[in-house]
């Protein structure tokens, strides 16, 4: 069991929180777009509600998320994973992730479409 001091640090040093909320805004886009295609305006109308609120719970899962990895990790493999996330090559894959994710979306929403 790790220290949740690393745990955090870990998790910033990450940018997992900035990944897993790109993520979900990403998801949440594609969502809109298919239900508004669809003519389901309604169901379109809760994700944008969705979207614009979600962060305030994101923040709550946040102390949980540290938890778990304090639960998961002890300090020294929190150490080593916060060196491998330092690394440029990681950090670059990880700033286009959320780029890379929408052009599969739309590439994928071209081909059902």
């Amino acid at each position: 069991m790790a220290d949740r001091g690393k745990a955090q640090q870990f998790l910033e040093e990450s940018e997992s929180y900035q990944h897993y909320s790109k993520i979900v805004e990403c998801a949440l886009t594609y969502f809109i777009a298919k239900a508004e295609r669809e003519g389901n305006r309604r169901f379109a109308a809760d994700l944008r509600q969705a979207k614009e609120s979600y962060h305030a719970e994101f923040q709550r899962g946040i102390a949980i998320t540290e938890q778990v990895y304090a639960d998961t990790f002890t300090d020294e493999e929190l150490d080593d994973l916060i060196i491998l996330h330092s690394n440029p090559a990681l950090r670059k894959a990880r700033a286009l992730t959320s780029d890379i994710f929408n052009t599969i979306i739309e590439q994928a929403a071209l081909v059902s479409a």
